[in-house]
């Protein structure tokens, strides 16, 4: 079992985190648990993380790495350990700021006709139920068949991207990112809410 913990520090409400080898020790034996700096240190581009779980496991992992790609560089694993290590009080100031965000564009989504979102408990993504747009038809001809087909058009015509549910598996959603700037986020809903408002003329 693969355990992705790496929106380990990013939950809302109140939420608490728990590994999976935690949550039931009787998975630890079978358990690889992996996670990294990137999402709640900020770091994406230094590219470092770390595997915990089966001794054999690690070993057989450590084997093929070895033979397929270089050892994570000394600046990086220099910038992890000074990330880990040191003042985390910065966690806390990341999450206020996703959660803000989070509500910012949940209640934005929301307002827009034929879109609902949930808010989401963790990471930095929203997943909007946009089932009330599929089907119908833009002021040029164009009928919204698919979740791509909304995603392409908000793309071409809002100039927002935002990634069709069905790359999830869960086709008539959008998944949206806001990890990014208050004010452009606003902006970017502003833009996806006129485009519908403005040229959405059929169901």
């Amino acid at each position: 079992m693969l355990s992705d913990d790496i929106y380990e520090h990013i939950l809302y409400d109140g939420r608490r985190f728990a590994t999976m080898a935690a949550a039931d020790p009787m998975l630890a034996g079978r358990t690889l648990t992996v996670n990294g700096v990137s999402k709640a240190y900020a770091m994406t581009g230094w590219r470092i993380g770390w595997g915990a779980g089966p001794r054999g496991l690690i070993a057989a992992m450590a084997a093929i790495q070895s033979q397929s790609t270089s050892g994570a560089a000394t600046p990086s694993q220099a910038a992890a350990t000074a990330a880990l290590t040191g003042p985390q009080a910065v966690l806390a100031e990341h999450l206020a700021v996703f959660a803000r965000r989070r509500d910012l564009v949940v209640t934005g989504l929301n307002a827009i006709p034929g879109i609902a979102c949930p808010p989401p408990e963790g990471a930095f993504y929203a997943f909007a139920d946009i089932s009330g747009l599929i089907g119908r038809t833009t002021r040029d001809g164009t009928t919204l068949a698919t979740d791509a087909d909304v995603a392409r058009w908000l793309l071409d015509g809002a100039r927002v991207a935002l990634v069709p549910g069905s790359a999830f598996g869960l086709p008539g959603h959008l998944r949206l990112s806001f990890a990014a700037a208050d004010d452009v986020l606003a902006d970017a809903l502003g833009r996806i809410g006129r485009l519908i408002g403005e040229n959405l003329v059929s169901v």
